[in-house]
């Protein structure tokens, strides 16, 4: 697993995310994601660091405008840390 090293909130709404963007999710429907690493992969949105299928296929053509899931957008120099 991926998590961020030493990083603050600052979140946005996923629906912010551009493709390439890495964030870190801040809120989630689901509780356990919270801290996880994910990348903008065009419609889709993919978990850095977890096995095939840990991801959203097409999640961007999908999701509503006023979803309350939250990521903060990494920034360039932060660092990410193996576990």
């Amino acid at each position: 697993m991926l998590k961020l090293k030493d990083g603050n909130d600052g979140s946005t709404f996923v629906t912010s995310m551009l493709d390439g963007d890495i964030a870190v999710i801040t809120n989630w429907s689901v509780s356990n994601y919270v801290g996880r690493i994910v990348q903008r992969y065009g419609d889709s949105l993919i978990t850095l660091g977890e096995d095939s299928g840990w991801g959203w296929g097409e999640y961007f053509k999908n999701v509503k405008s006023d979803s309350q899931c939250r990521v903060r957008i990494l920034e360039k120099g932060e660092t990410l840390e193996v576990n």
